[in-house]
């Protein structure tokens, strides 16, 4: 199965991205050596990745403002064909993510702007087939989850966790950093999640589910900088699905690892050919 119309519900803002040697101790002081601005949040990393693909993609989320950072963010959408229909573009200062990236690619982020901000709405959902949400967007909107699954027939994934999940998902993208295997393990158990890929920077990622594990073994890729790649193996799963199972998350793999270590667009054609150096092994 492939998807043709697809949400990217979760956060929209532009990363601040410093590039340094290190983190400093308490108290210290360093020098970024390069820095660089770009429009991101998880709604707008999915879905630029999707437009990419040439499938039909929309993004809502947290409200944006009218300073110069929210029309740096809509300037974005519109020229990547995102549509934004349903954002809120409003008086509120347009929230910020810092981003600080060291010598081994690995990210410290530092979030701010986004309490007391608003956030989109569910409706019209008929009008999609597939739907991305981000764990940093849960806490403002999980009283519309429960029942979400139940009330429309959408394929729905989620990219990250930090709060209880209580409410249907197909998917489940999370970084074995946030979820123990015991925690994984309950909520396929209980029918919660169907799928859940367990991501690891240059380790192998796991696939659960009720029917077993499975490793996935990425390229043997050095991680320039990982910011976006647990985005892009989430938008692929979001875009395309888990019909043809193996092949679409040895290609979602394929996504991140071109992602994280390349500073690339992953386009469909360079994920075909990534995607043929990804091993699986049964557990």
């Amino acid at each position: 199965m492939s998807f043709k119309n697809i949400l990217c519900f979760g956060t929209l803002n532009p990363d601040l991205i410093y590039f340094v040697d290190e983190l400093p101790s308490k108290g210290g002081d360093i020098r970024s050596l390069k820095s660089s601005i770009r429009p991101g949040g998880t709604a707008i990393n999915c879905s630029e990745l999707i437009s990419l693909w040439k499938k039909s993609v929309q993004v809502r989320g947290n409200s944006i403002g009218i300073d110069p950072l929210g029309k740096y963010l809509v300037d974005y959408l519109k020229e990547n064909n995102i549509n934004f229909d349903g954002l809120i573009i409003n008086q509120s200062l347009t929230p910020t993510c810092s981003i600080f990236v060291d010598s081994s690619g690995e990210r410290t982020i530092v979030s701010s702007g986004y309490e007391g901000l608003e956030w989109s709405n569910f409706e019209n959902l008929n009008n999609f087939d597939s739907l991305i949400i981000d764990r940093y967007s849960i806490r403002f909107i999980k009283d519309n989850l429960k029942d979400l699954k139940k009330q429309n027939n959408l394929f729905v994934c989620q990219a990250g966790y930090e709060y209880e999940i209580d409410y249907k998902l197909d998917f489940l993208i999370v970084s074995k950093d946030e979820i123990s295997v015991d925690e994984a393990n309950s909520l396929i158990d209980s029918k919660t999640v169907e799928y859940i890929l367990l991501t690891s920077s240059n380790l192998p990622a796991r696939l659960l589910s009720a029917e077993g594990a499975i490793e996935i073994v990425p390229p043997d890729f050095k991680t320039i900088n990982s910011n976006g790649a647990g985005d892009a193996t989430a938008a692929y799963i979001a875009a395309f699905g888990v019909n043809d199972l193996i092949p679409n998350i040895k290609k979602a793999c394929a996504a991140g690892a071109i992602v994280a270590g390349t500073n690339e667009k992953p386009t469909v054609e360079k994920i075909e050919e990534i995607s043929q150096l990804v091993e699986v092994n049964p557990r």
